[in-house]
């Protein structure tokens, strides 16, 4: 077969001599296998065939052992194969190149034992077989001893390369058999590749002095650097146990914020239901006290959850445009009732350079001033509170709040944007209340919004707060100044409510029916949908943590019933995932708890217009 030098063809005919050996013709050449010497012998051209191609079945062995063939140029050969065979022979392999590649080309190596120098690293070899019959049957074998894991098979190619050389004694053996299978003595070529001077023995003791100079000074470098690792491991140890701590303290603040939100909504809403009665001064004056105390530990609750959306890095803010004139303005009317009941001047100017219309996230904003004003009111006992507002030649808009307090230290500078930390620590807390989180979350919601929060401040003067805040100017025109709720009717729609909490419920139900709407109650969805089946009705508020089936379940099945009327979502969660789920469920608005009545009207009125100026949506047959 192949393993013996049969090429890999197609014989065109077959015969077996007397002596038990098979002829095999073929289109290159005839091939005599004889099974007793395990040998293969081919003759082609060099043998004097006229032609190297035989016909198909044109070979005949006759009684006396003549072989007849017909070649393909039309002659016919006539072989006695009873004829001896010369005597074998061994062919002569010598070494016909032996080079070295340096500085990109060979370069011959002479002599018995040729020696390398110390850079080379890729070595040829070309070997020739002095046989005279059909040389191009000649195959050659070569190994290099320590390089290759034996001998390697190079066929009729008698040129071999090595690459990457390793220094040390090398040994090259080959060896090679003609097309008769006549191997030929195996020849040996020795070289020697030093190393280079790096790796000489002389630099190895230089190395190993060198070695053990740098370990007896690494030693004592390394008796310094154990007390400073130790030191700092404490110190990482410490910062992961306080990050540790300050992500349970955000994660249980997330989770009391989930859990107060329904309650809340019960203690701000029976509060202003109660304000809608008629009172006497000292009860107004109580259930004041209560709404503003419901309202305070809504804004530590905000501040909370604001916390742990920071911290969790699932703060979201919108991209809408805003009139920050209206803004201020709306900000100011919060702030003077409380700086005039301190006995404070409270002043207010916006540059005439402040663009109408910017964009931004409006709450956040308003949440920022709010919470320096707010401190700026508490923390000064006389004089005066300002806000003022202009914008630099870069189009980043100021914010600055200027206050007549009693200023602060560099001390009390460095903590006062940290969570959870006053000026003064708890006494600053005994006296002014307050929760410590509101400077430091203004200061993360500017660094959010791609801006920063500035402080310049003289104790016993007063200090100024500066909000910088890089807004775009929005493209005009915009914005629409009248409010949603004001431009809605003033009641008269039917509405259902569905709302699993009995106290809850009353309370959305009383503060929607103050303002002339007509309110049905479901307590789950399989009641809601029910009543959605046969009242009339022009909009549905629904909670979306109800028993069974929650609010997003309920909103696809009045759509699947064929009930079109605009869905507002009224939800505790705190997470930012559940307005785009919302939104996704087919709701027209989004409102959270705790509820007041101006907010309830205001996301009603806005979740019905949207509703009217959407495409009626794709309804599913009863």
């Amino acid at each position: 077969g192949s393993e013996e030098g049969l090429p890999a063809v197609e014989g065109s005919g077959l015969a077996v001599d007397p002596r038990g050996r098979a002829w095999l013709a073929s289109t290159r050449g005839l091939h005599r296998w004889d099974p007793q010497a395990g040998r293969l012998r081919s003759f082609g051209l060099s043998d004097g065939l006229s032609s190297q191609e035989f016909l198909d079945q044109g070979m005949v062995l006759g009684d006396s052992g003549v072989l007849a063939a017909a070649l393909a140029d039309g002659s016919v050969m006539l072989l006695d194969t009873m004829v001896a065979d010369p005597p074998p022979r061994e062919p002569a392999l010598v070494v016909d190149a032996l080079a070295v590649r340096r500085d990109g080309a060979w370069h011959p190596l002479a002599g018995d034992e040729p020696r390398l120098s110390p850079g080379d690293r890729e070595l040829r070899l070309r070997l020739a077989l002095l046989a005279f019959a059909n040389p191009a049957g000649s195959r050659f074998e070569t190994w290099l001893v320590g390089h290759d894991s034996g001998w390697i098979e190079q066929g009729g190619n008698p040129e071999r390369v090595w690459a990457g050389l390793e220094p040390g004694r090398h040994v090259i053996r080959a060896r090679a058999v003609d097309a008769d299978g006549n191997a030929s003595a195996e020849q040996r070529i020795r070289l020697e590749l030093p190393p280079p001077w790096w790796r000489s023995g002389a630099a190895l003791v230089a190395w190993t002095g060198l070695a053990m100079l740098l370990a007896w000074g690494a030693g004592r470098a390394v008796r310094r650097r154990v007390a400073h690792r130790r030191r700092l491991r404490n110190a990482e140890r410490e910062r992961a146990l306080a990050l540790e701590a300050s992500e349970a303290k955000s994660r249980f603040l997330a989770n009391l914020g989930h859990e107060v939100r329904t309650p809340m909504t019960g203690v701000l809403g029976m509060t202003e239901l109660l304000l809608g009665d008629p009172l006497g001064s000292q009860q107004r004056e109580r259930a004041e006290s209560i709404r503003t105390a419901g309202e305070h530990l809504l804004r530590l609750l905000d501040d909370a959850l604001d916390l742990a959306r920071i911290e969790a890095g699932r703060l979201e803010l919108e991209h809408a445009p805003f009139d920050p004139r209206e803004l201020v303005a709306q900000v100011a009317q919060l702030t003077a009732p409380l700086a005039r009941r301190r006995g404070l001047e409270f002043d207010c100017t916006v540059a005439a350079a402040v663009p109408v219309a910017v964009l931004g996230d409006a709450t956040r904003v308003r949440q920022i001033l709010l919470n320096l004003l707010g401190n700026a009111v508490k923390f000064t006992a006389r004089g005066s509170v300002r806000l003022e507002v202009d914008v630099d030649e870069a189009g980043t808009l100021r914010f600055a709040v200027e206050d007549t307090g009693p200023g602060l230290q560099a001390e009390q500078v460095e903590r006062l944007f940290q969570r959870f930390e006053q000026a003064d620590g708890a006494r600053t807390a005994a006296r002014h209340g307050g929760s410590g989180l509101g400077l430091a979350i203004s200061r993360e919601l500017a660094a959010a919004m791609g801006g920063g929060i500035g402080i310049e401040t003289t104790p016993g003067v007063g200090s100024r707060f500066t909000v910088a805040l890089p807004l775009a100017a929005a493209p005009a025109p915009v914005l629409a100044h009248a409010d949603a709720a004001a431009s809605a009717p003033p009641g008269g729609h039917a509405l259902l409510l569905v709302e699993d909490d009995p106290v809850v419920a009353e309370v959305i139900a009383g503060l929607l029916r103050a303002r002339g709407h007509e309110v049905t109650v479901a307590g789950h969805g399989l009641a809601a949908l029910a009543e959605a089946a046969v009242l009339p009705l022009d909009a549905a508020l629904l909670d979306l943590d109800l028993p069974g089936m929650d609010g997003l379940a309920l909103a696809r099945q009045l759509r699947a019933q064929g009930v079109a009327i605009p869905l507002l979502a009224i939800t505790a969660r705190a997470d930012p995932d559940v307005e785009e789920e919302v939104a996704a469920a087919g709701f027209a608005g989004f409102l959270r708890k705790p509820v007041t009545g101006e907010r309830l009207a205001t996301a009603l009125a806005a979740a019905l217009d949207r509703a009217a100026a959407a495409p009626e949506p794709e309804l599913s047959a009863r």
